[in-house]
């Protein structure tokens, strides 16, 4: 009898968790410069502070932003795969299997204290995650 959970023991997990935390790390090494260079300005006093933080965190532009951040950090993670971890074969399990490390990695971040303005794991950030890694990965996909 075939054991259908295969597939996945022969996953290559180690990779794929060691680019989901480049990703995430570089992308949180970004949002911390973005809220750092947000702060220096606001000091300054070029720009209203608690008007940008609105935009950026809520309504329809704040979602979209977080939509398209999240895209970015999936197609990140693709680009990472393809150039730092060339020997891993991309196709569809391969790229789930990087959805779901990227997810846990998000999580785990999530609880650590690390500050965050448009890096983190909420549904909308985890379509948008999905979709940029897909739409960067759809070379990959194995029919």
């Amino acid at each position: 009898m075939r054991d259908p959970l295969w597939r996945v023991k022969t996953l290559p997990w180690i990779p794929l968790l060691q680019n989901a935390l480049l990703t995430v790390l570089l992308a949180t090494v970004l949002d911390i410069a973005l809220i750092f260079l947000l702060s220096i300005l606001f000091t300054v006093g070029v720009a209203d502070g608690s008007i940008a933080l609105q935009v950026l965190q809520g309504g329809f532009v704040g979602m979209l932003v977080q939509l398209l951040v999240a895209g970015g950090i999936g197609a990140l993670a693709v680009i990472l795969m393809e150039r730092i971890f060339r020997y891993v074969r991309l196709d569809g399990a391969t790229l789930w299997a990087l959805v779901g490390c990227l997810a846990l990695t998000l999580w785990v971040k999530s609880w650590l204290p690390i500050p965050a303005l448009l890096v983190g794991i909420s549904y909308l950030q985890f379509v948008g995650m999905m979709l940029g890694l897909f739409s960067q990965g759809r070379s990959h996909w194995r029919w």
